[in-house]
């Protein structure tokens, strides 16, 4: 069975966080929690909470200060429990989401679109570190996306 979420969070190891797919499932709205333990779990009903409110404000950075303060704990205890459940840190995968966003919008942009569009809606305002990390996690830098995008739209109108 493949599993999408991998592709998407490459960067969690799942082996050592087995609960993490479920989570991210979970707060994706894929599934509901099924292990009596994970639906009970306060730092995973943490993570998920948390995740929730990042995913409703994916076109702008938030601070780990205002997450921990939306999420009603202290930021030590936020970052404890996203590294208990997906083994990364609130930032990383605040980041890792929002990339995700600027790929997935890079991808179905329309022509005249550019990257600095797309980043900036995302909340990425260092274009030059939006660059090196896209390229980390995809592979290609924003430009070719976009490239390859364009190219659709062009054989569209052919």
């Amino acid at each position: 069975m493949a599993r999408p979420y991998r592709v998407l969070m490459p960067f969690i190891h799942f082996d050592q966080h087995p609960q993490a797919a479920e989570t991210i499932a979970y707060t994706a709205g894929a599934m509901a929690p099924t292990d009596e333990a994970t639906r009970y779990d306060p730092r995973t009903k943490l993570v998920v909470r948390a995740v929730t409110l990042l995913r409703d404000s994916i076109n702008e950075p938030v601070t780990m200060a205002e997450l921990s303060r939306k999420a009603g704990v202290s930021e030590r205890t936020l970052r404890a429990a996203f590294h208990d459940v997906l083994g990364v840190s609130p930032k990383q995968y605040a980041i890792a989401q929002r990339l995700r966003a600027a790929h997935d919008a890079l991808c179905v942009a329309d022509p005249g679109t550019t990257v600095t569009d797309i980043a900036t809606t995302f909340g990425f305002f260092e274009l030059g570190r939006f660059a090196g990390r896209y390229r980390h996690a995809f592979g290609e830098v924003p430009s070719q996306t976009l490239h390859h995008a364009a190219g659709c739209w062009a054989g569209e109108a052919a």
